[in-house]
């Protein structure tokens, strides 16, 4: 069975071709997260100034919020209900979903990952982006990769 993950990077730079090379650069580089192929959706790429932009963005950051509730609900289904309950979870699935939410929290990029700034390493828009997006849109872009 093949697994298609998609992922939607934001990031800066002069171009799209630029932002696509950067893209498949950190896909190349990356150690601890590796595909048998990237595919860039040329079509899909949107461009800073592009009227969907602001919407698409907000899609994707609100796939990462579904996707830190889902794997909230499941630790709360395998009995892990309250902080202290932290205190003695023991290793394995709990705590593989504890740290796979801790990852989405802390801009640790991963297959589970699906809107990441690339150049703020973060899974949401920081004040510093927003700025940025707001002053100069132009030089923004969305990849869509698969």
């Amino acid at each position: 069975m093949i697994l298609s993950i998609k992922h939607l990077i934001l990031l800066s730079g002069p171009d799209q071709e630029t932002c696509r090379q950067h893209v498949r650069l950190f896909f190349e580089k990356s150690q601890l997260v590796r595909y048998d192929s990237i595919q860039i959706d040329d079509s899909g790429c949107i461009n800073g100034t592009a009227p969907e932009f602001t919407d698409v963005l907000e899609q994707g950051i609100s796939e990462n919020k579904k996707r830190l509730g889902a794997l909230l609900t499941k630790l709360r289904q395998e009995g892990c209900t309250s902080l202290e309950d932290l205190l003695n979870l023991q290793q394995g699935f709990k705590s593989k979903l504890l740290h796979t939410m801790s990852h989405l929290l802390d801009g640790f990029f991963g297959i589970d990952s699906y809107f990441y700034d690339l150049d703020e390493i973060s899974h949401w828009i920081t004040v510093n982006r927003q700025k940025h997006l707001e002053q100069a849109a132009n030089e923004c872009w969305l990849i869509r990769v698969t």
